[in-house]
């Protein structure tokens, strides 16, 4: 990979390409869930969810692509990441939020490797 110049494998690529694009959909759902639910567009849950769903298909489009800033979005996503899947988790209200915090928790393991090896 010339412009990544993330370590691993090309699996560990598609894997990061895939669960960001499955936490991308799932931040989505979550969204429209706490919308239904009655909390504001402007609400930090909903402002967190959009973030983090821009954020995965930012990130696949860069490992697709080979960026350079490959290894920063996914760094991002891996932060941003646990931070949904801890608070998903923790949202006993939505019976989605489990689906939500396993498929973030996903992206967080599968960017991983790109991040910590060398």
């Amino acid at each position: 990979m010339t412009g990544a110049r993330l370590g691993g494998a090309r699996g560990d690529l598609t894997r990061c390409i895939d669960a960001s694009l499955q936490c991308q959909a799932a931040c989505e759902a979550g969204m429209a869930r706490l919308v239904a639910r009655g909390e504001a567009l402007s609400s930090e849950a909903v402002r967190t969810l959009r973030q983090c769903a821009e954020l995965c298909e930012l990130n696949a489009r860069a490992l697709r692509k080979e960026s350079r800033l490959a290894r920063r979005t996914a760094s991002l996503c891996f932060e941003l990441s646990n931070q949904v899947a801890r608070t998903a988790w923790l949202d006993a209200e939505d019976p989605g939020s489990h689906t939500l915090a396993r498929d973030a928790l996903r992206l967080a393991r599968a960017c991983r490797p790109l991040l910590f090896s060398f």
